[in-house]
C-alpha cells in the first residue's frame, strides 16, 4: 500500500473527498471526519445542503425530491466516484454505502476494501 502513516493518510484522504464533493457537487462539506479499521473507512461529512435544499427539504415533498434527486446522483456518477476511490487509495472498494441525515446537515460513507490500508 502506499500508506504506512495513519495520520498522512487521514489528511490526505480529507482533502481528497472534500474536493471531490465539490467539484462533483458545486459545494464542499463544512467538515469532514474519516475512521480506518483494517479494510474499511468510514467518513461523515457535514455540512451538505445546499441553501436551497435547506429550504426543500422543509416540507415533506421537497424532502422526496431532494433525496430523489441526491440517489439519482450518486447512481450515475458511481462508476466515476469508484475510479477515483480506486485511483486515490490504491486498491478496490468491494462495497460502498451511503446515507444522509437531511436534519443533521450530514451524510456518512462506507467503503470496505479489498485489503487493509496499513
Amino acid at each position: 500500500m502506499k500508506y504506512k502513516d495513519p495520520n498522512i493518510f487521514e489528511l490526505e484522504f480529507l482533502n481528497f473527498v472534500n474536493h471531490y464533493v465539490k467539484d462533483v457537487g458545486g459545494k464542499g462539506p463544512r467538515r469532514t471526519e474519516v475512521r480506518v479499521a483494517g479494510d474499511t473507512i468510514v467518513y461523515f461529512i457535514r455540512g451538505i445542503l445546499t441553501e436551497r435544499e435547506k429550504e426543500l427539504i422543509k416540507n415533506p415533498e421537497g424532502r422526496r425530491l431532494v433525496t430523489e434527486a441526491r440517489r439519482m446522483f450518486l447512481d450515475l456518477n458511481k462508476d466515476a466516484r469508484m475510479t477515483a476511490f480506486k485511483d486515490f487509495l490504491g486498491c478496490e472498494v468491494i462495497e460502498n454505502y451511503e446515507s444522509w441525515d437531511f436534519d443533521n446537515d450530514s451524510a456518512v460513507a462506507v467503503l470496505v476494501l479489498n485489503n487493509k490500508l496499513f
